[in-house]
């Protein structure tokens, strides 16, 4: 070693994740056919499955979409099986719950994953960092920052309205994510609540007034449908939004038939999410806006339709204001009819989207007695968007042609002199009487 210098090995107050065991802990694919596929598992929930927005996917036809999800708690894996189809097992054992130890394996459909933790690593606790390389002489000690000053702000406005939301899924890992985002997006008007099953969703409902319930449809033991139910019978002042990541047809129809305000599928990118919250959101405080209610502020009902054909979905869109009420039929992501007073196909369209307040509620669907529309529903909405432009140029002209000037009022022409001869003309009236509470005759000169 170099003379006047030595090695200081420093032990830092937080611990560095690069070193923690929740960093090095992974999964490992067992079975031949996947030899090699791994994942390194993270803090939160990790989703396991087999289609995309999974943080741990395997492309298996055993595998469900969204079938279980697991956490690292210290050195010990949680499982939680997701209602899949060909189950979740560990020893052998189908299960709901389980906590695996390292070194363990656990089988999801017919895949086998081993739990393996960090091999080599320290203790969270307490890390050390890379070896310093100092001077001789003592190393100084930084002189301590200036303590901050905080100037407290003062009150400007009477803080909004909370409004309760309860989350209702079996699956913790998107409770916790997309509830996460929910409350920044909120910007602290949210109070959230969570439950991963039915009897923890009518708890919280006792024991809170909840104004709006996004809950998923499959879901253990009482699936989302019949708590739907429940919950419209029990509350009926509640608002129901059903939030799933199965988005069938024969689902859409229940749900909307039992009392659900919204049907929406499981968003999976961040755009997605923000769609959706902005929906949740309108619904939520429709009462208190002017304008669209049933999430139409932020998102527009353009927008809405848009979700429900990219989706391929069909159902029955009703829009309404104090003049009218109209209908906007969608079959598998396709605008096939609509219809308002006596106008239908595209002219009804454009009529509705003209709307700039009103209500919209979503029906099943069924087939209406005429087609009326064949054009693509992209088509639609750039047209109803021309056609909605085209009016309000045209109010802009009007105002501006009511604009007019007060003209000035010509004097009456003078009036030319009247010679009097002596003989009245015929023009001229002749008194004979007056009146002053009674007639009185007027001498009349023979002048």
């Amino acid at each position: 070693m170099q003379s006047g210098l030595w090695f200081d090995s420093c032990v830092t107050e937080r611990p560095s994740e690069d070193f923690s065991l929740s960093r090095m802990a992974r999964l490992v694919a067992v079975s031949t056919e996947l030899a090699g596929l791994a994942h390194q598992l993270g803090k939160g929930w990790t989703t396991i499955g087999r289609v995309e927005g999974n943080a741990f996917r395997i492309v298996e036809t055993s595998v469900s979409s969204h079938h279980c999800e697991v956490r690292l708690r210290e050195d010990e894996l949680m499982v939680r099986d997701l209602c899949s189809t060909n189950g979740t097992f560990v020893q052998g054992r189908r299960i709901t719950e389980a906590v695996l130890k390292p070194g363990q394996t656990f089988r999801v459909g017919e895949v086998d994953l081993r739990f393996e933790a960090a091999a080599v690593g320290h203790s969270p606790a307490a890390t050390f960092v890379n070896t310093m390389l100092v001077g001789a002489k003592s190393p100084r000690l930084m002189p301590p920052a200036e303590a901050e000053i905080v100037i407290p702000l003062e009150p400007t406005a009477v803080p909004a309205k909370k409004y309760q939301v309860l989350f209702v899924d079996d699956s913790l890992s998107f409770i916790e994510t997309f509830a996460e985002l929910c409350d920044v997006l909120a910007k602290q008007t949210w109070e959230i609540h969570s439950a991963t099953s039915a009897d923890q969703a009518l708890a919280v409902l006792q024991r809170t007034p909840v104004d709006l319930v996004a809950l998923d449809v499959i879901m253990p033991m009482v699936d989302g449908i019949q708590l739907l139910g429940i919950i419209k019978r029990r509350y009926p002042g509640i608002r129901i939004a059903v939030l799933t990541g199965r988005a069938t047809e024969n689902h859409r129809a229940a749900c909307l038939a039992s009392g659900a305000e919204l049907f929406i599928e499981k968003p999976v990118a961040t755009d997605g999410s923000k769609v959706v919250f902005n929906m949740l959101n309108e619904l939520v405080s429709w009462e208190h806006r002017e304008g669209f209610s049933g999430a139409l502020h932020q998102v527009g009902l353009q927008e809405v339709i848009q979700m429900e054909c990219i989706g391929r979905r069909s159902l029955i869109l009703e829009v309404r204001d104090q003049q009218m009420v109209g209908e906007i039929y969608i079959e598998t992501g396709a605008i096939i009819h609509a219809t308002v007073g006596e106008l239908v196909g595209g002219e009804a369209f454009n009529r509705l989207l003209s709307l700039t307040g009103g209500e919209f509620r979503m029906k099943p669907f069924q087939s209406p007695a005429q087609r009326t529309v064949e054009q693509p529903w992209e088509y639609l909405v750039m047209e109803a968007a021309r056609c909605r432009d085209e009016e309000t140029d045209l109010r802009s002209r009007k105002a501006t042609e009511t604009e007019t000037t007060i003209k000035p009022v010509a004097p009456d022409p003078p009036q030319e002199a009247v010679v009097d001869d002596g003989e009245p003309s015929e023009d001229e009236f002749v008194v004979v009487a007056s009146y002053d509470g009674q007639w009185s005759p007027v001498e009349v000169s023979e002048d």
